[in-house]
């Protein structure tokens, strides 16, 4: 960079940061017109925000807000990593890798249990102790092919305007494991705000908007791509199938993120046959599976003490290795999770600093220890890809408590 950079890392300062920090979603293709400008001007005032500036002018931000994240039948604090964003003259820093531990940092002495992030993709985040969250399903599909027969009454029209309701519906929906919800409406506000292209429709249940979809596109055929629904209940989610099916006339394709509820693949026609003839285009057909997001734990008594085992009780010793313990040395506070616990998981589950060499040893980095308390990935399966070690009896006693996939079915 020629001349040493003179970084300081603090937090973000309004209303004076936020021509730099628009600045930077500039400069990074994330802001394109006033519609986000204006976004950005909703959510930064929420949650923290902490930024490195370099010779006094920022040049990286990475926001959080709170929320919760569902682990089997617990609501637990969650910090979610909103905007890591880097302008390019702070590249090659690792000010990004720095902010975020610092985020992580200040959200686990907030005491939020649990971090998570969508990610650009693999590898970046997994340096400062995220897994790889799970796989969900994303189709793309005429809606005439789906198979329902609901009577769809008129539909109410929704705009930006209407985010409170909107965000009350989010946060009414059912509550699947690894659920998520973002407690704020004006960061809900802020999502929804960000294209020019965004409308919703729905539905009223004794006079309040109870079920309704968040859609974003133009023309006359589409293609249509769902941003948000709120539900209450199943025969709420069906409705808004069907309200989509009712718009077949001239829509020709919409993508959506599968539902936790139900299997979209079942309630489509034929889906094989329009995947091959639509399979390129403006319009085409497809169902896509990967893993958008990662997460962390960052209280592994909170997280431990979540999960409920109905068989015989596992007891073992875990230990486990963080990579932001070298990062935050010098720094009063939390100093991540590594270290050694007794741990059992039963009916009432815990886990305690300590250590009982009596017991059979589980030892893995945080990474893995996220992805097998959401149920990402078998124990076995991590043994194999993410270095967790146990002997063999220990595996499969794992592999029995965590069996069920987490899905966040919120889009941050």
């Amino acid at each position: 960079m020629g001349e040493s950079a003179n970084v300081t890392i603090r937090d973000l300062e309004l209303p004076n940061d936020m021509s730099a920090i628009k600045r930077i979603w500039r400069e990074i293709g994330w802001a394109d017109d006033d519609h986000v400008e204006k976004a950005m001007d909703i959510c930064y005032p929420l949650g923290h925000t902490s930024v490195a500036t370099i010779n006094g002018k920022v040049e990286c931000a990475v926001e959080t807000i709170s929320g919760v994240m569902r682990l089997q039948q617990s609501n637990l604090p969650l910090c979610v990593v909103a905007a890591v964003t880097t302008g390019h003259i702070g590249r090659g820093l690792s000010l990004a890798q720095k902010l975020t531990v610092r985020e992580l940092a200040l959200a686990a002495e907030r005491g939020e249990a649990v971090a998570a992030l969508g990610t650009f993709d693999q590898g970046f985040y997994n340096k400062v102790g995220f897994g790889t969250g799970a796989y969900h399903n994303e189709f793309s599909f005429d809606p005439a092919t789906l198979n329902l027969d609901h009577k769809v009454p008129t539909p109410r029209r929704l705009s930006v305007g209407d985010f409170a309701e909107m965000h009350q519906a989010v946060m009414a929906r059912p509550l699947n494991h690894g659920a998520v919800l973002i407690n704020s409406a004006d960061f809900f506000h802020a999502h929804i705000a960000m294209s020019e292209d965004g409308f919703g429709l729905g539905f009223n249940t004794d006079g309040k908007l109870s079920h309704f979809v968040w859609i974003i596109g133009k023309g006359e055929h589409g293609p249509y791509r769902i941003e948000a629904m709120g539900y209450q209940n199943g025969e709420q989610l069906l409705e808004l199938l069907a309200l989509l099916k009712s718009l077949s006339d001239q829509l020709y394709t919409v993508t959506m993120m599968e539902p936790p509820e139900l299997q979209l693949q079942s309630l489509l026609r034929r889906p094989f046959r329009a995947q091959a003839i639509a399979e390129e285009g403006k319009f085409a057909a497809s169902q896509e599976t990967y893993a958008w997001y990662q997460l962390r734990v960052l209280d592994v008594q909170k997280c431990v003490e979540a999960i409920v085992w109905p068989g015989s009780p596992v007891r073992l010793q875990l230990s486990v290795q963080d990579p932001v313990q070298s990062m935050l040395e010098g720094r009063d506070g939390w100093q991540g999770v590594e270290g050694n616990y007794v741990v059992e998981f039963g009916a009432v589950s815990a886990a305690a600093r300590g250590e009982d060499n009596n017991l059979p040893r589980l030892s893995c980095s945080v990474n893995a220890l996220s992805r097998l308390l959401w149920g990402v990935c078998s124990a076995s399966s991590l043994g194999l890809t993410d270095g967790l070690q146990a002997e063999p009896e220990l595996l499969a006693a794992l592999d029995r408590i965590f069996t069920e996939r987490p899905h966040p079915f919120w889009d941050f």
